[in-house]
């Protein structure tokens, strides 16, 4: 097991890399396909990048957490971290 201590900044960016870009990606991917290449009202294509991408940041948020918990983070400090990143919003993990 790595016994190397995760920085703030180290979690930050995992969670970004695996949380924040992956869900913008899916919003306005999905948005501007369904839009354009099967002619899908833009407003509707959108809420469905939405909807899709709140699924994924749902499963992949507890991805997230699960991997920093199995690094021995601390929940207080997960949780700080967590709403500078806005990943989570509460303290319940």
């Amino acid at each position: 097991m790595n016994d190397k201590k995760l920085s703030d900044y180290d979690i930050f960016l995992r969670g970004q890399l695996t949380v924040n870009v992956p869900v913008v990606l899916i919003i306005i991917i999905i948005g501007f396909g369904l839009s354009i290449h099967f002619d899908v009202h833009f407003k509707i294509a959108m809420l469905i990048g939405v909807i899709l991408g709140w699924i994924y940041w749902g499963l992949s948020v507890k991805r997230w957490i699960q991997s920093a918990v199995q690094k021995n983070v601390d929940e207080e400090r997960l949780v700080k971290i967590g709403r500078k990143g806005l990943f989570v919003w509460s303290e319940v993990l």
